[in-house]
């Protein structure tokens, strides 16, 4: 039986963190006499209006209360320091913002996966892009690209005229089966291989550009990351960083683009 480990963060958004651990119930279920789940939950609010209170019928709860706000992989990386990632078969980083299909656990456990693959990216349906956003990055990002970013970010109405230009072109990829480099953060499947080539998650720096992140370990490792659509989530659209005033988003952008060149990029 496949051991898998779910790694949610929550920040005030309860509704669609019951929604997602339901639709991960449900694929626990199906997938029941395959796979053992045990479900993870950072809640990064700082006051709560009540304790999480919620019942799993296939799958097991564990909570962390942290009553600060860590962050997407400040509070994963808590996490996993207080668990051990290399007892589980896959640990699956997610934002709650998003329903898992009912057969996606079976598939994951029943998938083919070669020894040198890291990070598996499945299929993220966005309704209303109307897409898979994976694979989120096909190739790696030039240095003068990272550069280009970092300065849209430093000025925020450039960021608003990208979103609503360039960005829009976008478009579903049939893409299959591929090695690419990064996947999408909000889902992200990672393999025992992956914790024994690059350890637990420890990225300093509180949102954004965790795909280049994990991306950047894996081609050090010599890791693959492969798009497998067979597995279907769908994506509800940024429900907490979505609230976030443009300026305060440009910000943390900047900053985690600023950390990605200074670590992978300027030693290479």
């Amino acid at each position: 039986m496949k051991k898998i480990a779910i790694f949610c963060v929550t920040y005030q958004s309860y509704q669609e963190l019951f929604s997602f651990i339901a639709s991960v119930d449900a694929a626990a279920e199906q997938a029941e006499g395959q796979a053992q789940v045990d479900v993870m939950i950072a809640d990064n609010t700082e006051v709560r209006p009540q304790p999480i209170r919620v019942v799993l019928r296939h799958a097991n709860l564990h909570i962390f209360p942290y009553h600060q706000n860590l962050g997407y992989f400040g509070a994963v990386g808590r996490m996993m320091k207080d668990t051990d990632p290399l007892g589980y078969d896959y640990c699956i980083v997610s934002n709650v913002d998003l329903t898992v299909d009912s057969d996606a656990i079976s598939r994951l456990v029943t998938l083919p996966c070669a020894e040198n693959t890291g990070w598996i990216a499945p299929q993220i349906y966005s309704k209303a892009e109307d897409r898979d956003l994976n694979p989120k990055i096909r190739h790696r990002y030039s240095l003068w690209r990272l550069q280009l970013l970092r300065i849209m970010h430093r000025f925020p109405i450039l960021h608003y005229i990208y979103s609503r230009t360039l960005y829009l072109r976008n478009r579903a990829t049939d893409a299959r089966d591929i090695s690419v480099y990064a996947g999408h953060g909000s889902f992200i499947i990672l393999t025992r291989t992956y914790f024994r080539c690059c350890g637990i998650i420890d990225y300093p720096v509180f949102l954004f550009c965790e795909e280049i992140y994990l991306a950047e370990l894996c081609r050090r490792a010599g890791l693959r990351v492969v798009h497998c659509p067979d597995i279907r989530i769908s994506d509800r659209e940024h429900v907490s960083t979505g609230r976030m005033p443009l300026v305060v988003y440009s910000h943390y952008n900047y900053e985690a683009v600023s950390y990605i060149i200074r670590t992978f990029y300027t030693t290479s």
